[in-house]
């Protein structure tokens, strides 16, 4: 192989070792921090650079110090960052310690002619843990990770397997005022026994945001906003079919929101919500319009995009954010 600079003299071969020094450089600068996946026994971390973006939690996370240990749970996504580091979503909140971050559960549901709740915790009718990482995987604009998640009822004093559900959670490159991700969650039976979902006025995927967002004793102020994709606010919000809802407020005296965008192939979309009218916390609850079920081979999939800004988004901005999601799918 002959030498690149076998006719250059010294300052020709300093020079052009700058040009491609700076050139490299220039090109990694373009290129910006690169999106990871960390993993541990705990947890799996989406970051960028040095930031994380959101925690899958693996492991039992245990109530805090005073709150009932029933609460406890695994197979959920807290905490979910801003851009400028600001947590967007809560856990274990003083009000309703069982809405933990970023969760999918069915509340008022029939097994095998037994009443289920895999919601309320307290009622230890039901759960959904973590059950095992599926695979990860990086590319150069995306990081994602699938993982399985068990929902077990307890009937009769006796544990059974009554859902086998899957996540795989994408995490997006973007520009660095907003993070962007999306879940697609796939359901199948356990057994050849359907699950009845009855008529409802809650349950399903679910956001749980900032602590910070919820008024108590010693958090007076605590108070977040709605908006959905028909311009509607928390109270009109509620029970109302929509593609899209964001909830924003100030955390830590900065301004920070998380939207969901819901995809147009989803069960009964535009799928209807329910907007809490005090606390932070909405979830797509397609029971609302009325019973169904799952039934034997058959898989129950559900899509969602988030937004996670530093800033109290716009709704121009989440239309054509909602347009381009339904796009790039179909």
């Amino acid at each position: 192989m002959k030498p690149i600079f076998k006719h250059c003299n010294s300052l020709e071969i300093l020079l052009a070792a700058f040009l491609l020094a700076t050139g490299l450089l220039f090109a990694s600068c373009q290129r910006g921090p690169r999106l990871t996946l960390e993993e541990n026994d705990d947890f799996i971390s989406a970051k960028i650079g040095s930031r994380t973006i959101l925690t899958y939690n693996k492991s039992l996370q245990q109530s805090p110090e005073g709150m009932d240990p029933v609460y406890a749970r695994s197979g959920y996504i807290h905490p979910v960052f801003t851009p400028s580091g600001q947590i967007a979503t809560g856990d274990f909140s003083v009000d309703h310690a069982h809405q933990h971050g970023l969760f999918m559960a069915w509340t008022n549901t029939n097994f095998k002619g037994k009443f289920v709740d895999f919601w309320n915790q307290r009622l230890k009718l039901g759960r959904v843990e973590h059950s095992k990482v599926v695979e990860t995987k990086q590319s150069q604009d995306s990081v994602s990770f699938t993982v399985a998640h068990s929902h077990i009822a307890t009937l009769e004093e006796s544990e059974t397997l009554v859902l086998n559900e899957t996540w795989k959670v994408t995490v997006r490159a973007t520009p660095d005022d907003y993070y962007l991700f999306d879940i697609e969650s796939n359901q199948n039976l356990a057994s050849k026994f359907p699950l009845t979902l009855n008529e409802y006025r809650y349950g399903g995927m679910a956001l749980r945001g900032s602590n910070e967002w919820t008024e108590t004793e010693d958090n007076p102020t605590g108070t977040c906003e709605f908006l959905t994709s028909n311009g509607h606010a928390r109270i009109e919000g509620n029970h109302t079919k929509t593609r899209w809802v964001t909830m924003s407020g100030t955390v830590e005296g900065n301004p920070a929101s998380i939207s969901v965008l819901n995809h147009p192939d989803n069960f009964r979309s535009p799928q209807t919500v329910r907007i809490h009218n005090k606390m932070p916390y909405f979830t797509f609850a397609p029971m609302v319009e009325g019973e169904f079920s799952i039934k034997p081979g058959e898989t129950y999939t559900s899509r969602y995009r988030y937004l996670v800004t530093s800033q109290k988004p716009d709704a121009n901005w989440i239309d054509a954010q909602w347009q381009e999601y339904v796009n790039a799918n179909r």
